[in-house]
């Protein structure tokens, strides 16, 4: 077995057309079963996907999580579910008394379970009839595989929800993040989920980001009050607030202040508005307009980019956006000397956003020197 094999904690030399560990679809003479779901211990807190992801498919299905059962009803469940026997134990070696363990196929296990509710069942047995056209009733059409630790089972599950684009970019990182720990490296973390190495790094370096961060970003998770110089944050249970995109928070990670502004800074962003007392108090009206002339001013560039008109080159960004009264094209607006630098680190990263962001719809423009 090469280094690169064992690293992964896979035996390649034990792979066949029927178990191949790799690749979540049925293999050449590959049994399916029909196991039934009283029989399956699954934890959907271990699962890749996050647990709102599952039945959260508005990215990749127009029917939603919904539409999605109700095929499972009228067509039938179309690709089984992948299992291993638990021998006693779970992945994570915890006790069990269930024959198998959910691996591949959370999403379908929960669909087919509320198609088997007791009350159903009890209607189906009556008129004599199956629930779901090609699967008994109470049960769920299931691969058994030899998965023998939680390095398989996690590249087996990602490896699976990244090739049907139904990974989230939390997910990825989180999956990213329990490879890195099992002491994958990132070029066999890539390898395994048939991703660049350079992907790889992105998301562990999302990873870094404080906890409470990214449970918020992937989950909803609330995030206690954290205080910084500028006044207390918190995101509360029931908070209206929008989704951080993946470039966003990749730039919230690069950049070198503590854990506690990392966390102001990211609910001041995904937060619609500051409450009174809630954060940065007087001023902050016009810190808002300095930041989003800041941001079109940004945009506008990256638009003359993408038209050919500019070069796509660096930006350095602290020798436009100053004081007026030095002489600086885009004017930081009214700051105290003690806010003064974080005040331009905020601005500073606002526009690299939104610059970047534009080009990347499609630069036109030659890569050169600075515009």
């Amino acid at each position: 077995m090469s280094k690169r094999n064992r690293e992964r904690g896979i035996d390649m030399s034990k792979e066949n057309t029927s178990t191949n560990i790799i690749t979540g679809t049925p293999q050449v003479g590959e049994q399916i079963l029909h196991v039934p779901l009283t029989e399956i211990y699954a934890d959907y807190a271990w699962n890749c996907r996050s647990s709102r992801n599952v039945q959260d498919m508005a990215d990749t299905e127009s029917s939603g999580f919904d539409g999605f059962v109700m095929g499972i009803k009228l067509n039938g469940q179309l690709m089984p579910v992948i299992l291993r026997h638990t021998n006693g134990k779970t992945i994570n070696g915890q006790k069990t008394d269930k024959k198998y363990e959910l691996i591949v196929g959370f999403r379908r296990l929960r669909g087919v379970t509320l198609l088997n509710t007791k009350e159903e069942l009890d209607k189906a047995t009556a008129e004599k009839r199956t629930i779901i056209p090609n699967v008994p009733n109470g049960c769920i059409a299931a691969v058994v595989r030899q998965v023998d630790n939680k390095t398989q089972a996690r590249v087996l599950n990602g490896h699976e929800n990244i090739g049907r684009k139904n990974l989230k970019a939390p997910d990825l990182v989180f999956l990213a993040k329990d490879l890195a720990a099992d002491g994958l490296t990132q070029q066999t973390i890539g390898d395994a989920l048939g991703i660049t190495q350079g992907w790889v790094s992105r998301l562990l370096k999302v990873g870094s980001l404080p906890a409470v961060v990214l449970a918020n970003w992937r989950d909803g998770t609330p995030i206690p009050p954290t205080t910084t110089k500028d006044g207390t944050f918190t995101i509360a249970k029931g908070d209206t607030q929008k989704e951080m995109t993946e470039p966003d928070i990749r730039s919230l990670a690069d950049l070198k202040c503590s854990p506690e502004e990392v966390i102001a800074r990211y609910i001041r962003a995904v937060k619609p508005a500051i409450a009174a007392g809630d954060g940065p108090g007087t001023g902050e009206v016009e810190k808002d307009k300095v930041l989003e002339e800041v941001r079109a001013i940004a945009t506008l560039m990256g638009c003359m980019v993408r038209a050919g008109v500019l070069d796509n080159g660096s930006l350095d960004w602290t020798r436009v956006i100053g004081p007026k009264k030095k002489g600086y094209p885009i004017d930081c607006g009214n700051v105290k000397d003690d806010q003064f630098q974080q005040r331009m680190c905020d601005l500073g990263d606002a526009a690299t956003e939104a610059f970047e962001t534009e080009v990347s719809k499609g630069a036109k423009g030659k890569t050169g020197e600075a515009a």
